[in-house]
């Protein structure tokens, strides 16, 4: 290792004026808008309510003290016209008090980011994720090892989210126990493809801390295998197909840089090669690989789902029935309307698809061309730049792109956080970023030796 490969490590002035108080407020919200269930589940919806509003209350306070009008500069108009259009559907929804409702919401989460933008470099924002997943994923491990272990049994939420004594399916159960038989673990946050999403953020965010030398490498390391490990017992088919697309992504962001333009598209149409070569092999043996999930071959009824969202999409195709993020309970057209053994439904299980149903054809049309500019913005930044902490968020975003496929939590709490985080913060300019070095990235990853 030389001078010139030798990743450089940056330590925290952890002595500036209002760090504490700034990162355990992010960190408080971001751990709140992941493991919502977690909090739901302990402390009830009141208690979750609060938490949110004391943290989004001094988050506001910080940002608006610390001068947020730069950072209001960097939204865009592809996100102003995105929200400007969401904020419009309460005038035509089917649902008006319920679309302002959760526009106030979805403001407040982007306001939330909003905040992370303006207080927080990328590589404060990598330690903040990085702390709260591990402090996710160890408490994850903890829970179901209660369960498995101590209680032999599942465990139903302190604060009921169902009616009656006893749950009325496994679906209610906080955790159903499977640490040890094999079947999907939920952990703290209550839901295999949920706990499954946060092992990819982990995975991604402890690698690049392990590259960047973020903490000790040990930690990072064994950080990565506790990540995969979660995968593999949490078995959800999105996460592994947004896995792969991370690796593709990674290995492409990586190899490209420094090359010239007909080289990196050469690479890029390679990568298309691959990835479309592995899309028909998933739909030729989709029995056998969604099997492998435990899963059914329409991915355990979305199929269905999907067939029910698009009936209401043709009833109002151009603008949609109006915003409503996570279905509301109890609201039509989404009560009662998909219910897979006794378990209600409150998403169309693809993001996009959601979109379109609640915002109509030209919501989605700006929808995309936020996640166009978005991921091009990001795919440059990870190129262009010598440091691999900048890998971080185009990595992520992709992960959050093919999840979003079979899942809609990319349109609220931390799926949201996120998106808003990167479609804000990677318009900044040149030199909010950290300095360029003479040798690119690969160097730096391949090139190192085990340090403590």
């Amino acid at each position: 290792m030389t001078a010139l490969t030798r990743p450089i490590r940056v330590i925290f002035n952890t002595r500036e004026k209002g760090y504490r108080t700034k990162t355990w407020t992010a960190s408080v919200g971001v751990f709140t808008l992941m493991a919502g269930d977690a909090v739901r589940y302990s402390i009830g919806w009141f208690g979750w309510g609060a938490v949110l509003v004391l943290t989004l209350a001094m988050a506001m306070y910080l940002l608006i003290k610390g001068g947020a009008k730069a950072s209001l500069r960097e939204i865009k108009w592809p996100l102003r016209l995105f929200l400007g259009w969401m904020t419009l559907s309460i005038l035509w929804s089917a649902y008006p008090a319920v679309s302002a409702l959760a526009v106030f919401s979805q403001i407040s989460t982007t306001a939330f980011a909003l905040f992370l933008v303006a207080q927080f470099s990328w590589r404060h924002l990598l330690r903040i994720f990085a702390n709260v997943i591990r402090f996710v994923l160890g408490a994850s491990f903890i829970f179901e090892l209660i369960a498995s272990a101590i209680i032999h049994g599942p465990i139903a939420p302190i604060f009921k989210n169902y009616s009656g004594e006893k749950p009325p399916a496994a679906a209610f159960y906080w955790t159903q126990g499977h640490l040890f038989d094999g079947d999907r673990i939920q952990g703290i946050v209550g839901n295999s493809n949920l706990l499954a999403f946060v092992a990819m953020l982990g995975v991604v965010v402890f690698a690049v801390e392990y590259a960047i030398i973020g903490t000790k490498r040990w930690i990072s390391a064994v950080c990565i295998v506790a990540s995969l490990a979660t995968i593999l017992l949490a078995k959800s088919a999105g996460i592994g197909f947004a896995m792969t697309a991370i690796v593709i992504a990674a290995i492409v962001s990586i190899a490209a840089e420094g090359k010239d333009r007909e080289t990196r598209h050469k690479y890029y149409r390679v990568a298309y090669a691959f990835a479309g070569t592995v899309a028909v092999l998933v739909a030729f043996f989709r029995a056998e690989v969604f099997e492998f999930f435990g899963k059914s071959p329409d991915m355990t009824g979305r199929s269905g789902i999907w067939k029910l969202v698009l009936g209401l999409v043709e009833q109002r195709p151009l603008a949609g029935w109006g915003w409503t993020g996570h279905w509301m309970p109890g609201v039509k057209p989404f009560e009662g309307l998909v219910v897979i053994r006794h378990v209600p439904y409150y998403q169309a299980h693809n993001a996009y698809l959601d979109v379109t149903m609640q915002l109509g054809v030209i919501g989605a049309i700006l929808f995309a061309i936020l996640l166009v500019v978005t991921f091009v913005k990001l795919w440059r930044l990870a190129v262009r730049h010598t440091v691999a902490l900048y890998l971080w968020p185009i990595l992520v975003f992709m992960g959050l792109l093919v999840w979003s496929l079979t899942e809609s939590r990319m349109l609220i709490e931390i799926g949201w956080t996120l998106l808003m985080l990167f479609a804000i913060k990677v318009n900044e300019p040149e030199e909010m970023l950290e300095p360029r070095g003479r040798s690119p990235k690969r160097a730096r990853i391949f090139n190192f030796r085990w340090r403590r």
